[in-house]
């Protein structure tokens, strides 16, 4: 299963870089995504939320020094869906929480993502 929570930066990096954690944090991120969407222009949306996105969030986050050196803008937004989807398996975020965040700044996708990466990381941490 998930185990308990990172105690140190191994932990966070074997996170960051699991593949079932980040298919899953993939389809909660293009799901609350699109609810976000839904939400603010009223009309309903499915959309996919771009890697550069994801990546740029991933990197001002400051999750790129936790993963393996040698990696493309893919993996580094699979990190950052990896992290957000075991903090949400961990109830560390609601859906709600994840939501809301990504309608922060008017639907700016990467400060969005930032400031939502930025939330998990600390609640991981306690």
């Amino acid at each position: 299963m998930l185990g308990l929570g990172p105690r140190n930066d191994e932990d966070l990096a074997r996170i960051l870089t699991r593949k079932d954690l980040a298919q899953f944090g993939d389809a909660l991120l293009n799901f609350a995504y699109s609810l976000a969407l839904t939400e603010t222009t009223g009309e309903p949306r499915g959309t996919r939320v771009p890697d550069k996105v994801l990546a740029e969030a991933a990197v001002k986050a400051g999750l790129r020094k936790h993963l393996p050196r040698r990696v493309g803008r893919g993996e580094i937004a699979n990190g950052l869906e990896a992290l957000l989807g075991y903090s949400w398996l961990r109830k560390h975020l609601t859906l709600e929480e994840i939501s809301t965040c990504l309608k922060a700044e008017g639907l700016a996708p990467a400060n969005n993502f930032t400031k939502l990466a930025e939330l998990a990381l600390s609640r991981l941490k306690k």
